[in-house]
């Protein structure tokens, strides 16, 4: 006899219907999306709107929130230290993106917030030494008050850059005084690049991503962001001897004019007053406190003298220039009223209290917490 025919074996699809469907369906929804793109991209083009420019981004300075980094002394800076350097220093990070420790209260009698560059950060300096926190405790012992002093500088950082932090990080905590100190960061960038606004991938305000890297970026920030942190830490660290952010600007001669320098730089302290003053926030101006004396020492010309060769900068002209911007603080602060904090005229000019041209040591922190402290406390005061 004939055998009866076997049943046809179903395929996937048949065994699952739903998800069959499920997947149909998905597949038709993107091929509605590019479609609806590419008509919308011939449409716009041409109606002359363009879209296809590369995402933007106002670039905060500031640590990545809840990181901790440990930083060994760069080797390359060796020359221009005569200090000791032989562990790794510790840079905590609270969620805001301030330098730990610095909230210590949840509801302050006061809070102090500190901004400026790698002076401020004290990056080579314990914790428990760095000036900003150190100026919180003095206080909160002499005016029982209980008191948070946040640390918001990062390296690098210039005025344009403080202005970014003050208005999207600093005017939220309602701080009754804030304390800036700037000074060579801004001379840099504005010497080198000639404006705040410049296109310097480390010190441009404003940062472009191509399409291809913003991918790329979004999917390690999204798949391994603590992995990604970790290798661009340690690449940072190997590599950081070898970094110049002025690099390509080093072997042109500066045409150097003092005046306007002073002026670009006198209006972002300007503005900075301004926005303090509106938000009803004290603004202390400080002064950068430097070896840049008269008859430099060793380290003082070795590390001028590595950077201004090239431009065609002498020594003197640097001392000129960076003295004007002293002087610039000073007179901003005259001419507003405002708290200026001398520390170029307070801090001894030497190895004691600077481990190189502008950065304190531990012993210099503490120095000019102490001088710090003192002057705010007036304010603080009832």
């Amino acid at each position: 006899m004939p055998q009866a025919p076997q049943p046809q074996k179903e395929n996937w699809f048949q065994q699952n219907p739903k998800k069959t469907l499920a997947l149909i369906t998905g597949l038709a929804v993107l091929l509605i999306v590019f479609a609806a793109e590419k008509i919308l991209q011939f449409y716009n083009h041409r109606h002359g709107v363009f879209l296809e420019t590369e995402p933007r981004y106002i670039r905060l300075k500031e640590y990545r929130p809840l990181t901790r980094i440990m930083l060994p002394f760069p080797q390359g800076h060796h020359p221009f230290t005569d200090n000791v350097f032989t562990k790794k220093y510790p840079i905590n990070v609270d969620n805001n993106g301030f330098i730990m420790p610095s909230r210590k209260y949840a509801r302050p009698d006061v809070s102090l917030v500190f901004l400026g560059g790698s002076t401020t950060e004290c990056m080579f300096v314990d914790e428990e030494n760095r000036f900003p926190y150190v100026v919180g405790n003095i206080l909160e012992r002499e005016t029982g008050k209980k008191i948070n002093s946040y640390n918001g500088a990062m390296s690098g950082i210039n005025t344009l850059n403080c202005i970014d932090i003050l208005v999207n990080k600093v005017i939220p905590l309602e701080p009754r005084v804030v304390v800036f100190m700037e000074n060579i960061n801004d001379l840099s960038t504005l010497l080198y690049e000639g404006t705040y606004w410049n296109r310097n991938t480390a010190r441009s305000p404003i940062e472009t991503l191509p399409k291809t890297k913003l991918v790329g970026k979004l999917l390690k920030e999204i798949c391994i962001p603590n992995l990604n942190y970790a290798y661009k830490n340690l690449k940072s660290s190997l590599f950081r001897d070898e970094q110049d952010e002025f690099a390509p600007a080093r072997r042109k001669k500066l045409q150097v004019d003092k005046a306007r320098l002073n002026r670009e730089f006198a209006m972002n302290l300007q503005i900075i007053v301004d926005i303090c003053k509106a938000r009803g926030i004290v603004p202390v101006l400080m002064t950068q406190a430097n070896r840049i004396t008269e008859k430099p020492d060793r380290v003082v010309e070795a590390y001028v003298g590595r950077f201004g060769q090239d431009s065609g900068l002498s020594y003197r002209e640097f001392k000129e220039i960076y003295d004007s911007f002293n002087e610039t603080i000073r007179r901003i602060g005259r001419q507003n009223r405002v708290l200026v904090i001398d520390l170029a005229g307070e801090v001894p000019p030497d190895k004691t209290y600077l481990y190189d041209m502008v950065h304190f040591n531990d012993a210099g922190s503490k120095y000019a917490a102490g001088i710090i402290a003192a002057r705010l406390k007036n304010i603080l005061s009832p």
